[in-house]
């Protein structure tokens, strides 16, 4: 059976506390949660995004900055994440990656360089040439090439 040792009272503060700090939490929590109930039914009555006043700025140079709201449709977002890109005549042959990042970007442009080595000049420095695949341990710093 299970029986609940006795609270040695040497300290009242940390008795009290012992008591009242998961209570107050759970009211703090409570309390955030019903704003957050109450946001969210306020929210798909009205516009979401509350009007922003500070959207006007001079900047170092003293000219005027004006930042414009941009509202994402969640839906158009959405959309984005989980669709694949249209096709066009670039990607249409590529394999289809998932559109989440991932090591390797998905449509990457690929243009015929020339096979000879010694055409140095002709080719980005970012991709590597055939005996950097013997000596390297690292990829090619900007690693555009995968």
């Amino acid at each position: 059976m299970l029986r609940r040792s006795p609270l040695v009272l040497e300290n009242f503060r940390e008795l009290y506390h012992r008591i009242h700090l998961p209570r107050r939490v759970a009211l703090q929590r409570h309390l955030a949660r019903e704003e957050k109930k109450r946001s969210t039914t306020t929210a798909t009555a009205a516009n979401p995004q509350p009007y922003k006043y500070n959207r006007w700025w001079v900047n170092n140079d003293h000219s005027f900055v004006h930042q414009y709201a941009v509202v994402e449709d969640p839906r158009v977002a959405q959309e984005k994440r989980t669709k694949l890109p249209a096709a066009t005549s670039e990607n249409v042959w590529k394999t289809p990656h998932s559109p989440f990042f991932l090591p390797f970007a998905p449509f990457i442009k690929v243009v015929d360089y020339p096979k000879d080595d010694d055409a140095k000049f002709l080719k980005p420095v970012n991709i590597p040439r055939w005996k950097d695949y013997m000596h390297r341990s690292k990829p090619v710093v900007p690693r555009t090439w995968y």
